[in-house]
């Protein structure tokens, strides 16, 4: 190859990487995100908060259904959830912001944690915060969706919604001790 084709190719590669370098930049860091470990916990989080919020809307299905004297199992309940929305039972707006506010209130409480275990590292001490942090929300999201689902006429939820809180309780208790 001699040295023009060569100045063109490193020409044509350099308008190759600058054509729509927006989106690859946009697409460069939507990866990064997540798959960094934060924003793997929020990808995580923000699963754990959808399937709150189905359950929620399978526990109002059952609800909708036991008012029309209609057979109200598991899957009835999931199959009636276009018939709650539109009989007033589930409400989107509510869901919505409930939804959203409970993903950014994460974010938040995870940046608090970050800066708490920075300090705590500054100052020689273990930083456990972000740690706890996330466990102690996902075990509450893990507790709701147990309690949406028993609310939903779910018999096996009981028992874990107990098991659930006694663990909860133990490690709660097991970490103040520190």
């Amino acid at each position: 190859m001699d040295i023009e084709n060569l100045l063109k190719a490193i020409v044509k590669a350099g308008q190759s990487l600058a054509d729509a370098w927006l989106f690859k930049m946009g697409v460069a860091l939507v990866i990064s995100t997540a798959t960094s470990l934060h924003g793997s916990a929020l990808i995580t989080f923000v699963t754990l908060v959808f399937i709150d919020l189905l359950t929620r809307w399978i526990a109002l299905c059952y609800t909708h259904l036991k008012d029309c004297g209609l057979e109200n199992d598991l899957v009835s309940c999931i199959l009636d959830i276009p018939a709650a929305f539109k009989a007033g039972y589930i409400n989107s707006n509510a869901m919505k912001h409930r939804f959203v506010g409970k993903i950014v209130v994460y974010i938040v409480l995870t940046f608090m944690a970050v800066k708490t275990d920075e300090l705590l590292q500054l100052s020689g001490e273990a930083a456990l915060i972000l740690k706890v942090t996330w466990v102690y929300l996902a075990t509450t999201e893990a507790i709701s969706v147990l309690e949406n689902l028993r609310d939903a006429g779910v018999e096996q939820a009981s028992g874990l919604l107990d098991f659930f809180r006694s663990k909860l309780t133990v490690w709660l208790d097991r970490f103040k001790q520190r």
